[in-house]
């Protein structure tokens, strides 16, 4: 797996994870809700060549189900992690900050709840994480199926290359074999002739 997050425009052009406006995310093992490896299904339509293409259900969002960690949150140093790019911090709590439910959070100072506009946004954040996610997953596992693709191309290649060199030998040793057999005829007709010269004489 990726230890980070590689989304590029280029790949999601080539490789978009839509059909009729619908997810279709990788077939992989069911994600556990603790795992920071997100696997997905993708859609068949839009696989390249040499991937599976059996009908997958489509992909829906999951529910945020997980109670947010605040201490483990709390802990977290968010500039350090973002001046010395530390993948890995963000790795370890990508689960618990894109699957958490905050709805019910209450602040412990008011016990208000989250302020709507807010919340509206971490949703956002957190479904965009998610899609990116199983972009990532997706790019990833296309790019493995491709891979593969080349690796088979690269050996049949090596066979081909292989019985040209065989086909070559053969033809070579039969051209051999044609020139010795012509001088053998060539001989045999020269005695024919002397023996027919000197049977007339």
């Amino acid at each position: 797996k990726l230890n980070c997050i590689r989304i590029t425009n280029i790949g999601l052009v080539l490789f978009q994870p839509f059909h009729n406006n619908v997810y279709y995310p990788f077939p992989s093992e069911a994600p556990s809700q603790h795992s920071s490896c997100i696997t997905f299904q993708s859609h068949p339509a839009s696989a390249p060549a040499g991937m599976p293409g059996a009908c997958f259900p489509a992909f829906k969002f999951r529910s945020r189900q997980e109670p947010v960690d605040w201490r483990r949150i709390s802990a977290i140093d968010v500039e350090k992690v973002a001046s010395e790019l530390d993948f890995i911090t963000l790795q370890e709590n990508i689960v618990n900050v894109t699957f958490c439910d905050v709805g019910k959070e209450r602040c412990p100072y008011c016990q208000n709840p989250v302020d709507p506009v807010l919340l509206k946004m971490f949703r956002l954040a957190q479904l965009t994480t998610e899609y990116l996610l199983h972009s990532q997953e997706y790019l990833t596992s296309s790019l493995q199926a491709l891979e593969e693709k080349l690796q088979a191309s690269v050996l049949e290649k090596e066979q081909i290359r292989k019985e040209i060199e065989n086909h070559a030998e053969e033809v070579k040793s039969l051209k051999e074999e044609c020139k010795r057999r012509k001088r053998i005829i060539t001989s045999q007709q020269m005695m024919i002739e002397a023996g027919a010269n000197n049977y007339h004489k």
